[in-house]
This record gives structure tokens, sequence and C-alpha cells, in this order.
């Protein structure tokens, strides 16, 4: 069984490597460009 210690820094480096993976997804596939519409209205 591995240490406490090591258990722990597999834990930080996981949640290192998915920091923001969802948002940069969504990013990519619907981009950051807000809609013709939101900007100027009907």
């Amino acid at each position: 069984m591995a240490s406490k210690t090591k258990k722990l820094e597999l834990i930080r480096k996981h949640k290192l490597v998915r920091q923001g993976v969802k948002r940069k997804a969504a990013l990519r596939t619907k981009g950051s460009t807000k809609s013709k519409k939101t900007l100027f209205g009907d």
C-alpha cells in the first residue's frame, strides 16, 4: 500500500493536470466570442 504522502502527491498532481480542462474544451468548441445579438441587441 502506498504511503499517505505518495497518495497526496498523486492527488495534487492529478488536480493540476485537470485544472481548467472542461473550460478549455468548451472554449475550443464554442469559442469565446460573444454573439452579434449579445453585443448589439436585436
